[in-house]
């Protein structure tokens, strides 16, 4: 029984000393880290605006990605919901850059700017919203018809079936897709500095454009442990969210 649990410890820290030892690594080898201590004012900005580029981006796309996923399965929906879905798979496939370009190019048509925090941010939106879009609608969708009928049969309205069996035994496709979505935003947040947007992309570019390892590396590490960070957080929520009995389930069909 000792064994097990110093088994089952050690499954868990084995891992993060060798990231630590990784990183630790990296930061001394490249000189990333004298870099970053003599520049620990700007890198506290820097991370302050990564953070502003992924929380604010990824609240609007998860509300707006989640409402319209959602508003697709329902009947009055049901004709525009592929053309909807079309539209999704499509903008999905357009690379961040892509992204990006558009929000600078399109957005001065409209009367808006082009650089900025605020354009990055609407192509942040943008981009990590089609995930959660298209996790939402199968994630509903695939809610089994018996069990909705049975509710039915219950007296249940239709928003009580929507809130209280349709979502609930959604969460876990959802959930997945906002974990994407995050590490999307996460990933592209640093392109954001090539329109003004700020962030860790700051330093990171600037060490290509000096072919400084140490610069590059001071920005691109954080941008990792940042991923990693919210990656993390979401796997909590999701056990504290999601009851048990469906994260079961889920694992049983998986």
């Amino acid at each position: 029984m000792t064994l097990r649990i110093w088994f089952q410890l050690a499954k868990k820290l084995v891992p993060i000393f060798l990231t630590i030892l990784f990183i630790v690594w990296l930061y001394t080898y490249y000189g990333a880290w004298d870099y970053t201590i003599k520049n620990v004012p700007e890198f506290f900005r820097l991370i302050f605006e990564h953070f502003i580029l992924v929380i604010i981006s990824m609240v609007c796309a998860v509300l707006a990605g989640v409402t319209l996923g959602t508003l697709m399965t329902r009947k009055s929906m049901k004709k525009a919901s592929s053309v909807i879905m079309a539209v999704v798979n499509v903008w999905q496939s357009i690379p961040s850059l892509g992204v990006l370009a558009l929000a600078y190019g399109f957005l001065p048509l409209i009367g808006l700017s082009g650089i900025g925090m605020i354009p990055a941010l609407i192509a942040l939106f943008f981009h990590a919203v089609a995930p959660i879009v298209r996790n939402t609608y199968a994630g509903i969708d695939a809610v089994s018809k018996d069990v909705i009928e049975a509710a039915t049969g219950m007296g249940m309205t239709q928003r009580q079936i929507l809130f209280q069996i349709e979502i609930p035994n959604a969460l876990p496709v959802i959930a997945g897709g906002i974990r994407t979505a995050t590490a999307i935003i996460v990933g592209t947040a640093p392109l954001a500095f090539l329109i003004g947007g700020g962030g860790l992309g700051f330093w990171i570019f600037t060490g290509i454009a000096l072919v400084d390892m140490g610069i590059m590396m001071a920005g691109a590490v954080p941008v990792a442990l940042i991923a990693m960070l919210f990656d993390y957080c979401l796997s909590l929520s999701e056990k504290l969210i999601i009851s048990r009995g469906v994260r079961t389930f889920e694992a049983n069909i998986a």
